[in-house]
């Protein structure tokens, strides 16, 4: 029953919770470049943007997905998460980015920190 379930809360996961993954951050690269005047700097942040969406969807999909069907995603589970994200996402920034990231924001690992955890809220909400 149990093997069952897990499968059926899998099919409904990747079925479901990855096409909105995909559309939320195609909503959020949207908005972003709505609002960045600065065609370079709109540039650099899609790019940031899309970066962390996609680390946040890898994490999800090889870690996060199987803790939660086995249910021991728990607070430690949540902290090595995130710092996998950021893992990803750190590698795949050019150093453009970065330099850019930090002159903007004052702190990449900071603003790293923030835009994971905003686009894992924003696709919790959709």
């Amino acid at each position: 029953m149990n093997d069952i379930l897990i499968n059926v809360i899998s099919v409904v996961v990747t079925t479901v919770l990855l096409p909105l993954i995909t559309w939320a951050g195609t909503k959020l690269i949207q908005y972003i470049g709505t609002k960045v005047k600065n065609e370079k700097a709109a540039a650099l942040l899609t790019t940031a943007t899309t970066i962390v969406l996609n680390a946040v969807r890898s994490v999800f999909q090889t870690y996060v997905e199987s803790l939660k069907a086995s249910g021991s995603f728990n607070a430690e589970a949540q902290k090595t998460a995130l710092s996998k994200a950021k893992d990803i996402a750190l590698s795949q920034l050019g150093d453009d980015v970065k330099e850019y990231i930090s002159s903007t924001y004052g702190n990449l690992d900071g603003w790293l920190t923030n835009q994971i955890e905003s686009t894992i809220n924003l696709l919790k909400n959709q």
